[in-house]
Formats: structure tokens, C-alpha cells, sequence
């Protein structure tokens, strides 16, 4: 099975807890409060579920609140594009987001819309669950 080594990384990366010497211990990052990702069901008919991986300067998704993510859905709702959820790295200038739309392109138009950026989108077909 062949796969492509970024998408390795990002899923080892949200899956694999990074392995540190014992001597690190004392310079471990705190644990960033995090909201449990929902069960999510299939896509609609016509639909495919995507991740887009996206890198921010810091500080850029401190004020991301309900109005911004309103304002998010609605420009990308007019692009039949749907924000499932998104994971962010601990400093949140890396995100990891999962959408579902009719095609890569929708995706892409509904990020340059919504003026944020897109590192890479990779279609995900298949979900894998550990049980």
C-alpha cells in the first residue's frame, strides 16, 4: 500500500503522541484544553469529505469567535462547501480541517473567499476507526 509521506505525517502527528527522553520531562509543553471531535456521519450524496491543512502567523485565530465562524459558513455554504471541524497544533498557527464538499475546487474557492489560507487538501474517502 502506497501512501503519500505528508499525509503520513499528518496523521502520525494527530495520532502518535511524540516520544521525548526522560531528561525532557521537566520541559514539557502543558496540555492545551481540547473539545473532543464529534462522531461525524457520511457526506450527503454528491458530497466528499476532505482534510485542508492550513498554516497561520501567530496570534491569527485569537479572535476567531461565533460571529467569524458564522461568517465562515455562510460564504462557504454559497460554495455547497460544509466546515465539519478542525484540529489546531498547540501554538494554532497549524490547523488540520475536515470539510465536506462537492470537489477539491469547491474547497479551494471557498478558502480564498472566507481570504484563509490552504497549505494542501487531501481528499479522505476512507475512515479508519481504532475499534
Amino acid at each position: 500500500m502506497r501512501f503519500r509521506s505528508s499525509v503520513l505525517a499528518v496523521l502520525a502527528a494527530l495520532i502518535i503522541p511524540a516520544a521525548s527522553p526522560a531528561g525532557d520531562a521537566a520541559k514539557a509543553v502543558p496540555a492545551v484544553a481540547a473539545d473532543r471531535a464529534p462522531a461525524v456521519a457520511a457526506p450527503k450524496p454528491g458530497m466528499r469529505r476532505f482534510m485542508v491543512v492550513r498554516t497561520f502567523p501567530a496570534g491569527a485565530l485569537d479572535g476567531l469567535d461565533a460571529a467569524g465562524k458564522k461568517e465562515v459558513n455562510t460564504t462557504n455554504s454559497s460554495k455547497a462547501v460544509r466546515w465539519v471541524y478542525s484540529y489546531a497544533n498547540a501554538d494554532k498557527t497549524k490547523t488540520f480541517c475536515i470539510y465536506e464538499g462537492p470537489s477539491e475546487q469547491a474547497i479551494r474557492e471557498a478558502a480564498s473567499a472566507n481570504k484563509i489560507p490552504v497549505d494542501y487538501v487531501v481528499e479522505i474517502p476512507v475512515v479508519l476507526s481504532p475499534r
